[in-house]
């Protein structure tokens, strides 16, 4: 469950998109201006999981949402339907199937390039990792960032743009799994009810508080 949530995390906080712009002096300039110009965004998403040791793929489907600063919606809908939403202080996850929550506190000293990049803290996003950009093209940019950190659990994060959207993000860990999300129907600074950051669970749900952050 903790690997299954910070994997999402993850995922869900790096999509942030913005207007890309081709006119920058370095990948770190480059990446800190994708990272303004929004507050929110939404979109569908395919989630695709390898194992390094097996050609087998995991696929998961859904919809997301984020909104500055910290709160995001992570809804998975196939093959098993599991629902994550943070609302800046607490994270919840719900798996109805299970008919089971677990809340836990956000942790504010979360030092992950995820949380950092949500923030827009591009400055001390370099300090964690090295910023590399091999594509940057007129429709198209690609971002990797290699942890500094040895101890990191991720091996590499990329980030890759279409017509200045965030289409297609890949992680891979220290054990060779990777998971690349696709994203689909992209909507940049709409309107969201507040009410999609927060969860009360359904009467008969099994709930368990963890105060580990």
């Amino acid at each position: 469950m903790k690997r299954l949530y910070k994997l999402c995390a993850i995922l869900s906080l790096a999509i942030m998109p913005a207007l890309v712009q081709a006119d920058i002096s370095t990948p770190t300039d480059a990446l800190n201006k994708v990272l303004k110009g929004y507050d929110r965004f939404s979109a569908n998403f395919e989630q695709v999981t390898r194992n390094d040791q097996s050609n087998t793929a995991h696929v998961s489907k859904g919809s997301m949402k984020i909104a500055r600063p910290g709160l995001f919606r992570w809804e998975t809908l196939s093959p098993y339907p599991q629902l994550i939403v943070s609302d800046g202080e607490h994270i919840w996850i719900y798996d109805p199937d299970l008919e089971q929550a677990t809340r836990k506190p956000v942790d504010p000293q979360e030092t992950n390039g995820a949380a950092l990049i949500l923030n827009g803290n591009v400055a001390e996003l370099a300090e964690k990792f090295e910023i590399f950009l091999p594509i940057n093209q007129k429709n198209e940019q690609l971002f990797e960032l290699l942890p500094k950190d040895e101890n990191s659990s991720f091996q590499r994060i990329r980030l890759f743009f279409t017509d200045g959207v965030m289409s297609e993000l890949m992680l891979q860990d220290v054990l060779g799994q990777q998971t690349t999300i696709l994203l689909r129907n992209s909507v940049i600074n709409e309107s969201m009810d507040e009410s999609l950051f927060k969860f009360t669970p359904p009467e008969g749900t099994d709930v368990i508080v963890s105060d580990e952050a």
